[in-house]
C-alpha cells in the first residue's frame, strides 16, 4: 500500500520535474527516415522524467482528425517487459516497416485517425527507457512501482504539453496490461481525488486481450488451443475427463476449472502438481501442456495462430491439399514465378516464415505481416538514423520489440 510519505514525496517531485522538464520543441519529430508518405500530424518521441534516475522514452502522434479536440489515449504494450513500440509499429500506429526494416508504409487504421496517442515505454529499461547509471542500484520490479513510474511520466507529459490538460483523457493496453492498466487507473483515480493532479481529464480504461490472472490464462488456454485448431478432437475429450465442474453433462462451452491441477510458482509459471494417481497426474501435466505450453512457448504466434508462420512439419497429406488448393484457384498462379508459391512444390512448409519472407499467397488479410512484424519493427528501431531522429541518445543500447 503506498503510505502517506509517498504523497509527500510525489508532490516534491512534481513540482521539481515542471521546472525542470524539456519543451515539446525539443521532441519535435522533423525528418523521420523511410517514410513513404506525408504524414498530416504533428509526431514527438523524447523522455519523461519519474522516480529519480528513471527516464521513460515516449513516441506521441496527434490526431489525424481535429487534434485539438480529439480525446487523448495512452497506449501500454504487455509483458512483461514488452516495448509499447511494438504497439505502435506493428498493431495500431500510424506507420508499418517494411519487411526489412527499410521503410514505413501507411497503417490506414491507425488509432491517431480518432484520437491523440501516447505510446510509453514502461516500465525502466525496456526499449529506451533507461535508469541513470550513477543512480542508487534498483534491480527491483513491481507491478506497484511501474504504476507510479507512469503517473509521473503522465504528469511530466501534460507539463510538457499544456493543451492537454482536460482533455478526455483513456488509460489503454494490452496483454500484460490487464494489470498496468488497472494499477495506473487506480492510482491515477486516487490522485486526481485528493487534487494531486487536478489537470487530468481520466474518462475510462480499456483492456484487450488481458492478462488478468495466471488462473484464467490456463483455462482459457485449454478452449483456445482447441477451438484452433491446434489440438484435436481425441485430446480435447480426454481433457473432459478432468474437467472439474457440477455440470455432469460435461458440455463443450461449459467452465471447467483445469487449474486446479496445477500451481502457479513465482515467475508466473503453471506448474503440475503432484499426485500418486496416474491419472491425476495425467490430469495435471495436460493442463500445462495444453493451458500453457502449446499457447505461450512455441513459435506460433498467440495473437494470431491462423497466420501463415507455424513453426510446425508439414503432413504429406496436407501439402498435397495445398498443392490442389492452388490449382483450384488461378489468382495464386499469379506468384508462381516467386519463391513463395514455389515453396507449394518444393516440399518446404508453406506455414514457416522462416524468418526473411512472408507468403505472398497468404491466407489472411494483411500479407503475413504478423509472421514478420517483429523482426521489421526491431531492425527499424535500431537504425542510427532512426534513434536520432527519436532524439535517442547515441549510447542507447540496441532494442528488441517482442511480441
Amino acid at each position: 500500500m503506498i503510505s502517506f510519505d509517498f504523497w509527500v514525496l510525489l508532490g516534491t517531485f512534481l513540482f521539481i520535474s515542471r521546472v525542470e522538464s524539456a519543451t515539446k520543441d525539443d521532441d519535435l519529430i522533423t525528418n523521420l527516415p523511410g517514410l513513404t508518405f506525408t504524414p498530416t500530424f504533428k509526431q514527438y518521441s523524447g523522455y519523461l522524467d519519474t522516480t529519480q534516475g528513471n527516464h521513460l522514452h515516449y513516441w506521441f502522434v496527434e490526431a489525424q482528425t481535429n487534434p485539438t479536440s480529439a480525446p487523448l489515449l495512452l497506449w501500454l504494450n504487455g509483458g512483461p517487459g514488452c516495448s509499447s513500440m511494438d504497439g505502435f509499429l506493428t498493431e495500431m500506429g500510424p506507420f508499418r516497416p517494411t519487411r526489412d526494416g527499410s521503410a514505413l508504409v501507411e497503417n490506414v487504421y491507425s488509432w491517431n485517425k480518432l484520437a491523440n496517442m501516447l505510446y510509453l515505454e514502461s516500465p525502466r529499461d525496456i526499449g529506451y527507457s533507461y535508469r541513470d547509471k550513477n543512480a542508487t542500484k534498483d534491480t527491483l520490479y513491481n507491478d506497484d512501482k511501474t504504476a507510479i513510474d507512469n503517473v509521473l511520466a503522465l504528469q511530466a507529459f501534460f507539463a510538457r504539453f499544456p493543451e492537454y490538460n482536460q482533455r478526455p483523457f483513456y488509460v489503454t493496453g494490452e496483454s500484460y496490461g490487464g494489470v498496468y492498466v488497472p494499477t495506473l487507473t487506480n492510482l491515477l483515480v486516487k490522485m486526481i481525488q485528493n487534487g494531486s493532479i487536478p489537470n487530468i481529464n481520466l474518462v475510462g480504461m480499456a483492456v484487450g486481450n488481458g492478462a488478468l490472472n495466471r488462473v484464467d490464462l490456463v483455462n482459457s488456454g485449454l478452449d483456445l488451443v482447441y477451438y484452433r485448431g491446434i489440438i484435436g478432437k481425441t485430446e480435447f475429450d480426454a481433457m473432459q475427463q478432468c474437467c472439474m465442474s457440477n455440470d455432469e453433462m460435461k458440455t463443450p462451452l461449459q467452465y471447467c476449472n483445469f487449474s486446479q491441477w496445477v500451481h502457479i510458482d513465482d515467475y508466473g509459471n503453471a506448474v503440475p502438481n503432484n499426485y500418486n494417481d496416474a491419472s491425476q497426474q495425467s490430469c495435471a501435466n495436460r493442463t500445462v501442456k495444453y493451458g500453457q505450453q502449446l499457447v505461450w512457448e512455441t513459435a506460433n504466434n498467440v495473437y494470431n495462430t491462423w497466420s501463415d508462420c507455424y513453426d510446425a512439419p508439414m503432413q504429406p497429406a496436407l501439402g498435397e491439399k495445398i498443392k490442389k488448393m492452388v490449382k483450384r484457384h488461378p489468382y495464386l498462379k499469379l506468384f508462381s514465378s516467386s519463391l513463395d508459391y514455389q515453396m507449394f512444390s518444393n516440399g518446404q512448409n508453406p506455414f514457416v516464415d522462416q524468418g526473411s519472407k512472408g507468403s505472398q499467397a497468404s491466407t489472411d488479410a494483411v500479407g503475413g505481416f504478423s509472421c514478420y512484424a517483429a523482426d521489421a519493427a526491431t531492425a527499424y528501431m535500431n537504425r542510427d538514423d532512426v534513434k536520432k531522429a527519436l532524439h535517442i541518445p547515441g549510447w542507447a543500447s540496441s532494442m528488441a520489440i517482442v511480441q
